[in-house]
């Protein structure tokens, strides 16, 4: 049994799951540690206060508990407005009691835990979850310029990190040739997915019923959402923001034509760094005529997006990258097929022609003429979300654990 310190500096923990505002990499974070707690080793979740409303630890889970650390202001803060924290946090980490691992959580948080590890002589493993992008970058239009010490930042952990648990092939080796980490030293882990919690329908007769319609649904989801559609929904859930490409999801679903054309249901919101983008989407979706069949439901907390998963006909995943794509795989075990950009981790989610469809085109003609094609055949978009629940059934969080306790071992043992 080992004492396991995951250092998140700029997402809080305590925003997943079950919060309307977790991350993918809350989602991926809290998980691992509640299973690896369940196999006996004790985990403290170590955050930047963001709130005064909490105590200092706050247990979530047997053998989990979650620690915030003051570094600037106690309320949230834009991610591209925390790096000036850096050496607060880390000063406030090192007066800590040791740990027997460091594991953070990333890159901000590594630059911060490095010298706690090295102070304490303990490995310390990073994840980076997402790497900054090269200038000029395609994926980098329309999003905010890196935060200035991102890239030497990135450089450090990757070179003086003990290991780099990567969630992808192709994020294992965005890190070795982007930012100079040692191969030997860098091993995939993919994440996991919650397959009781994320499955499918019961009744496949109804499967196409937008949950969020239905007349004995008690929960309403205020004046945005529109009155139900014979044809259903498609379901795009993510952060809004530029790199995740919500104006290509409504301009393809713009196009596929109207008798078949299901509703679109975006569920995130905006970040702070994107104040004002969620209302230019719905001028979008208003200048391309199909505001009547848009519905912006905000943030979802992780049970309401199971029902909302397991409920649309498709998931549209058209983000520019993505190191790994947990929803697509939440969408697989919620036996529901994905049209996804056939881009970076997700290649390694979605099983093309199988579990859903790599585009490989980022034009609207080519995402529209995808979704016209799969939207006329329901037997096939069945077959899809049948093959991606059985795959899905594959990744499971103990199996994630298992992984991570063995690399932890070797670490200690070396």
């Amino acid at each position: 049994m080992a004492r396991i310190g995951f250092v998140s500096l700029h997402t809080s923990p305590l925003d997943a799951p079950g919060s309307k505002d977790a991350g993918g990499m809350n989602v991926v974070e809290v998980h691992q540690a509640k299973a690896l707690a369940d196999r006996g080793h004790q985990v403290e979740l170590v955050t930047r206060r963001d709130n005064t409303d909490l105590p200092d630890v706050v247990e979530i889970h047997p053998g989990v508990t979650v620690r915030q650390l003051v570094a600037g202001p106690t309320e949230p803060l834009a991610k591209s407005a925390q790096e000036e924290w850096i050496e607060d946090f880390s000063a406030a980490l090192t007066a800590l009691d040791p740990y027997e691992i460091i594991h953070s959580q990333h890159w901000m948080s590594g630059v911060a835990a490095l010298p706690g590890a090295e102070q304490w002589q303990v490995p310390h493993v990073q994840s980076f979850h997402s790497v900054a992008a090269l200038p000029g970058d395609p994926l980098s239009e329309g999003e905010p310029p890196e935060s200035p010490g991102r890239n030497a930042g990135e450089r450090l952990i990757a070179e003086r990190s003990d290991l780099v648990i990567a969630v992808s092939q192709y994020e294992a080796q965005t890190i070795i040739d982007r930012c100079g980490a040692d191969p030997e030293r860098v091993v995939v882990v993919h994440p996991g997915v919650d397959t009781g919690l994320f499955h499918p329908l019961d009744d496949d007769c109804r499967r196409w019923a937008p949950e969020l319609n239905t007349p004995d649904e008690p929960r309403q989801y205020g004046p945005v959402c529109v009155a139900p559609n014979p044809n259903g929904y498609l379901l795009f859930a993510a952060r809004l923001q530029p790199l995740k490409a919500p104006d290509l999801a409504l301009v393809a679903v713009a196009g596929v034509p109207e008798e078949i054309r299901p509703t679109l249901v975006l569920a995130g919101e905006a970040s702070q760094d994107f104040a004002g983008y969620r209302d230019e989407l719905i001028d979008l979706s208003h200048n391309l005529g199909i505001a009547h069949q848009t519905c912006w439901l905000g943030s979802q907390t992780r049970e309401d997006l199971a029902r909302l998963l397991r409920g649309a006909r498709a998931v549209l995943v058209p983000s520019f990258s993505e190191t790994f794509g947990l929803i697509a795989l939440e969408a697989s075990a919620s036996g529901v097929a994905v049209v996804s950009a056939d881009s970076g981790g997700l290649r390694e989610v979605v099983a093309d022609g199988q579990t859903g469809v790599l585009v490989q085109d980022r034009s609207a003609q080519a995402w529209t003429a995808v979704l016209t094609e799969l939207l006329r055949d329901p037997d096939r978009l069945q077959t899809m979300g049948s093959a991606g629940r059985e795959r899905a059934l594959g990744f499971g969080w103990d199996a994630v654990a298992e992984q991570l306790e063995t690399h932890y071992r070797t670490l200690l043992e070396a």
